[in-house]
C-alpha cells in the first residue's frame, strides 16, 4: 500500500483529509490522476493537511481488501476530519467506515456509464453506475463535474465542482518555441487528440474521419495523439498545435479541454459534458454534432484563427485555487453538520 503525505503550508484551513484514489501520478505512469494531484496541491497550499491513500497496482483480490483495511484503520484512528474518495469503487472504499464523514467525488462514467464500441454499456459499467447512485445517498456530500452528472446523481447534497486547472503550468507558450522544442515543422498544421485512442468512448475514429475530410478539401493537417505524457510535455504539445479536437461520445468535464483553453489554443469538440459552458463563448472554438464534415468545417475555422484565443481569461473561474475554495466549502459544511 503506497501512502503519500502532503504537508500543509498554512493554517487557514486546518482540516485533515484522507484522499482515497485508484489513480495518482507515479514515475511509471506520470499522466494518471494528475487532476487529483492538482487538487491535493491546491488544497495543501491553503493549509489543508492531506494524506493520499493510493494502493500500488496489483490483483484486485489483494488491492481492494488492502485499501478497505487501510481506510478503516486510518479513519478509526480519529486523525482525519474527512475521508474523500475519488471515483465509484474508491468512494465505496471510503464509505466502508462510519467513524469519519465521507465526501465522494464522481468523475464521469461512474455515474453516467461507460460506452462500449457498439454504443451500449457493459455489465461492469452498469454495476458501477448502480453502486455510485447507491453511494450518493449514503455519503455526507457528493461532488460531480457537470450539471448532467448532478441530474444523474441520486441524493440531495450534491455540488457541481469541475476539476481546476494549474494556470502556472498550463500557460501560453509561443507556438514557434513549442514546436522547436518538439522538433515539429513550423509551417505545418497540427491537430491534437489528447486522449487514449484505445478507449472507445473517446471516439478516435471520428477524429480521424474529420482530418480525412479536411484533406479531401485540400487542407493538409496531421492528427497528433498525446497520451501517457507527463504534464510538462503535454503543455508543449498543446501550445505547438493549431487546435485540439475532442471527439468523445460522452464526458463529464474533460480536463484536456480546460488545459487547452488555459493555453489560449482553439478547441473543437463534440457536444459532451460541460464543454459548451467551457468553450461556448470563446472565438476560435466550436461545439459540434458527431459528424466528421461538421467537425472538419470547425477545424478549418480554428486553423484560420491565427491569434491566441481568449480561452484563459474565459475560464479564470476554473483556476485550481478558486476550485480549492469550493471544495473547502464542502468540507466545512460536512464538518459543521457532524
Amino acid at each position: 500500500m503506497a501512502t503519500t503525505g502532503t504537508t500543509s503550508q498554512a493554517t487557514e484551513h486546518p482540516f485533515r483529509v484522507l484522499m482515497v484514489t485508484g489513480v495518482y501520478p507515479t514515475e511509471k505512469l506520470p499522466h494518471k490522476g494528475t487532476f487529483i494531484k492538482s487538487q491535493v496541491d491546491s488544497l495543501s497550499a491553503v493549509g489543508v493537511e492531506i494524506e493520499v491513500l493510493h494502493p500500488r497496482p496489483g490483483p484486485i483480490l489483494l488491492r481492494y481488501p488492502l485499501t478497505m483495511m487501510g481506510v478503516f484503520l486510518k479513519a478509526l484512528s480519529g486523525h482525519f476530519d474527512i475521508v474523500h474518495g475519488h471515483y465509484g469503487q474508491w468512494c465505496l472504499f471510503a464509505r466502508m467506515q462510519w467513524a469519519t464523514p465521507v465526501v465522494a467525488s464522481f468523475l464521469g462514467d461512474d455515474l453516467l456509464g461507460t460506452v462500449t464500441t457498439n454504443g451500449s454499456y457493459s455489465t461492469m459499467s452498469r454495476l458501477v453506475v448502480r453502486m455510485s447512485h447507491w453511494l450518493c445517498r449514503r455519503v455526507d456530500a457528493v461532488i460531480v463535474k457537470s450539471e448532467a452528472m448532478k441530474k444523474a446523481a441520486s441524493g440531495g447534497n450534491v455540488f457541481v465542482i469541475p476539476n481546476g486547472v494549474d494556470f502556472d503550468l498550463f500557460r501560453p507558450i509561443p507556438r514557434a518555441e513549442a514546436r522547436a522544442a518538439l522538433g515539429w515543422d513550423h509551417g505545418h498544421y497540427y491537430v491534437l487528440f489528447g486522449n487514449d485512442p484505445k478507449i472507445p468512448v473517446k471516439n478516435f475514429p471520428l477524429a480521424q474521419a474529420a482530418i480525412e475530410c479536411l484533406r479531401s478539401r485540400g487542407i493538409s493537417a496531421e492528427l497528433v495523439v498525446a497520451t501517457g505524457l507527463p504534464q510538462t510535455k503535454l503543455v508543449q504539445y498543446i501550445n505547438a498545435s493549431n487546435a485540439l479536437i475532442l471527439s468523445s461520445i460522452a464526458e463529464g468535464s474533460p480536463n484536456v479541454v480546460k488545459e487547452t483553453m488555459a493555453c489560449n489554443v482553439p478547441v473543437v469538440s463534440t457536444e459532451v459534458g460541460d464543454v459548451s459552458q467551457v468553450i461556448g463563448r470563446t472565438k476560435g472554438c466550436s461545439v459540434c454534432p458527431h459528424d466528421p464534415g461538421v467537425l472538419a468545417t470547425a477545424l478549418q475555422q480554428a486553423l484560420r484563427h491565427t491569434e491566441p484565443t481568449t480561452g484563459r481569461a474565459d475560464i479564470m473561474h476554473l483556476d485550481r485555487s478558486v476550485v480549492a475554495k469550493q471544495v473547502i466549502a464542502v468540507y466545512e459544511q460536512v464538518i459543521s453538520k457532524k
